[in-house]
């Protein structure tokens, strides 16, 4: 469990803040009262204090494998974010169930629910879910061996968390840092890293980074070939895991006692261990942590001649395999073309007919503006499948009104890049924009500059009020808005 910055009352803070110093002792009576208060006020009508209280909760169980006893409530209280207009709540929410996901192996949807939770964090300018959002995509990566990618996400989000009090998400960033780092053979790099985690951890007192750090240390310490280092961490972290109720780190470092137990000529112990990790495993539905663990059972057996045992576990492996590769296939857009217009666009992609695009600007200079606009209109609506284009300006037509919307306007000058809006229900300032046309759709929103100062806004419109906008649609809306910057339609 750690503080939300903020919470959705100074009162509800305080009380998380009392909660969090006695959960570690007392964690099944803190995750009562969690779940009364936040029955109580869901009941209320008190939306953002109770989604609030529901995601302290999540934090409070996931280590304990218990996240997945949540999920029904998360995705109702989703949809209760969203019918209520709290974008921030609407992220906590979709940073938890990205966690879910991750944690069973369903890469595909865990990467939704992040990028979901990034986007909605980005527009209400909530640092502490994009850092984690930011930390789950680059575990995606490292998840699909993506390791230098995955170090780049983690980067990033260490620059957004430079200058933060926030003692949780620092033991977390610096843990996975290590990770990224000791994969591409930077090893006295991670070790630093491993050690802000740990204090990090104890300076916040979250035991389950403390347990894990120690973990970390000990696979350091065995790439080192320091046996007696290895031993003493790896103890400490299957000790606090154990004591504490934290069945996916116990598992995770079981399987190091097995490297552990084979470099000292210990078979037996090794196979107990790597049993004992996959119980958990299973315990907790970890696809992923199940089948490393069919795969070390595999390898161990078959050096005991038990062939038979080993295909079994080996079997189970490759299904496990099979099962997370088929989780992880992205699914097919909803805005692609289909029937006769698949067949005539699937040669062209987004980037290509941008490319396009930008090698008519010379042409579009010449034009009047009012035609120069329209085209560019058209291309953007058929480059990336929307209902509408729409250019909005602070002074000339159509206009956004410096007294109606001025917090959209200081959203749009603070942020200064394109905004993804999932969700047209979730948009910070949705009460000033209500009414405005496409302001009930999701869309990206980019802001116009010209010559420093904010001169305007591109809506880049879907025709459905949510979509889950990629990576590669905020980069091409980038460059549509430097085209309308560049021929001065603004």
């Amino acid at each position: 469990m750690f503080p939300l910055l903020p919470a959705a009352c100074d009162a509800l803070a305080q009380l998380l803040t009392r909660l969090q110093t006695v959960s570690g002792r007392h964690p099944a009576a803190a995750e009562r009262l969690l779940a009364t208060l936040s029955q109580r006020a869901l009941e209320q009508g008190d939306v953002a204090a109770g989604i609030d209280a529901l995601y302290a909760r999540f934090a409070l169980l996931e280590p304990r494998g218990r996240a997945q006893e949540l999920l029904p409530e998360l995705e109702q209280a989703g949809a209760q974010a969203a019918a209520g207009h709290f974008p921030v709540q609407a992220a906590r929410v979709c940073e938890a169930l990205g966690r879910i996901a991750y944690q069973q192996g369903e890469y595909q949807l865990a990467g939704e629910q992040w990028s979901r939770a990034l986007d909605l964090a980005e527009v209400s300018n909530h640092l502490q879910t994009g850092v984690a959002a930011r930390i789950g995509l680059g575990q995606l990566h490292y998840a699909q061996g993506e390791w230098p990618r995955g170090l780049r996400q983690m980067r990033d989000a260490a620059e957004r968390l430079a200058g933060q009090d926030d003692s949780y998400l620092a033991a977390k960033l610096a843990l996975n840092l290590g990770v990224g780092l000791i994969e591409t053979g930077e090893l006295q790099a991670a070790e630093r890293q491993f050690s802000h985690g740990l204090a990090a951890a104890r300076r916040g007192q979250h035991r389950v980074f403390e347990a894990e750090a120690h973990w970390h240390l000990a696979q350091a310490a065995l790439a080192r070939q320091r046996m007696d280092w290895a031993i003493a961490d790896c103890r400490l972290a299957l000790d606090i895991a154990a004591r504490q109720g934290y069945p996916w780190l116990e598992a995770a470092a079981s399987r190091t006692w097995t490297e552990i137990a084979l470099a000292r000529g210990d078979t037996a112990a090794a196979v107990r261990s790597t049993r004992h990790a996959l119980a958990l495993a299973q315990r907790i539905h970890s696809r992923a942590q199940a089948r490393q663990a069919h795969r070390q059972l595999a390898d161990l057996l078959q050096q005991q001649g038990d062939a038979e045992g080993a295909l079994q576990h080996l079997q189970q492996h490759l299904a496990l395999q099979s099962e997370i590769e088929r989780l992880s296939q992205p699914t097919p857009a909803a805005h692609a073309p289909t029937g006769s217009d698949a067949g005539t666009q699937a040669a062209v992609t987004p980037e290509e007919q941008l490319l396009q695009l930008c090698g008519e600007r010379a042409r579009l200079a010449t034009l009047p503006p009012a035609a120069a606009l329209g085209e560019l209109q058209t291309a953007a609506t058929r480059l990336l499948g929307l209902a509408s284009v729409r250019r909005w300006q602070i002074s000339g037509t159509p206009a956004l009104d410096a007294t109606q919307q001025a917090r959209y306007l200081a959203l749009l000058a603070r942020h200064g890049a394109p905004l993804a809006l999932p969700d047209a229900a979730l948009h910070p300032c949705h009460a000033e924009l209500a009414g405005l046309p496409g302001a009930a759709q999701a869309r990206i929103e980019v802001p116009l500059f010209r010559a420093g100062q904010l001169r305007g806004a591109l809506w880049l419109v879907d025709a459905r009020p949510t979509r889950a906008w990629t990576r590669q649609e905020l980069l091409i809306a980038s460059q549509l808005a430097l085209l309308f910057e560049a021929l001065s339609l603004i």
